[in-house]
């Protein structure tokens, strides 16, 4: 009797310790920075939920770009994790949907589009978020702080021409033309590109040189910034 007790005990012990989600997967990866460069997936539990960062690998599933999934993973925790690592273990249960994702070779002017541009270095740090109705700068890295201004209709119309110009599925793809940022020589500079349903996050460069195939956007965008702190 007490080893059967003991055996019920355990199974109720382990099975607390394991969980079952279902998550939501994007389409595509973007660049990320764990304990290293890497690319990360974008998950998320609810349709409505706002796309996250997922920096662990999923045991079983293999993900296939131009694809989004819903699948169910088995969630468990593992006991003394390593320092630099993950303390939860995915594992693929089912893939509930695949389904491929055909979209234009850049976005539609029309979707709700934010544009982020983040400079930083150890004395320096600029954040610029544009939007259809503003264009927000702060230099507090908590971005508790902040200016803003309503974006005009020309400024946005020109965003949406300069987006145009970009394939914007590939800026994850694009050489920084300089490396300063290596030895702090300028500040640590990234583009991201927010719709609806995605994010689509630049290689580093230094601020103020990007690749060659974004330099007009940024440009346009430190020029919205600087109108925002002249006021």
């Amino acid at each position: 009797m007490k080893k059967l007790i003991s055996v019920v005990l355990l199974t109720l012990f382990f099975a607390s310790c394991k969980e079952t989600k279902r998550i939501l997967i994007a389409d595509h990866l973007v660049d990320c920075t764990g304990v290293g460069s890497q690319q990360c997936m974008l998950i998320k539990e609810n349709p409505d939920d706002d796309w996250t960062l997922f920096y662990d690998k999923i045991e079983g599933f293999e993900f296939e770009e131009g694809f989004s999934y819903e699948i169910e993973v088995e969630v468990t925790a593992i006991d003394n994790p390593p320092a630099d690592g993950s303390s939860l273990r995915y594992r693929l249960s089912k893939v509930l949907s695949k389904t491929k994702t055909i979209k234009p070779k850049n976005l539609s002017v029309q979707q709700p589009i934010t544009i982020e541009y983040e400079a930083t270095s150890r004395g320096f740090y600029l954040a610029a978020i544009i939007t259809q109705e503003t264009i927000t700068t702060s230099h507090d890295r908590n971005r508790k702080e902040t200016d803003s201004k309503p974006c005009s209709k020309q400024a946005w119309e020109k965003v949406q021409s300069l987006l145009n110009t970009i394939k914007i599925k590939e800026i994850h793809t694009l050489e920084a033309p300089t490396g300063k940022r290596l030895f702090d020589g300028a500040a640590h500079a990234q583009l991201k590109i927010s719709t609806e349903d995605s994010i689509y996050t630049s290689t580093s460069f230094d601020h103020g040189e990007p690749p060659k195939q974004i330099e007009p956007l940024v440009k346009h965008i430190l020029s919205l910034a600087e109108s925002v702190e002249k006021e």
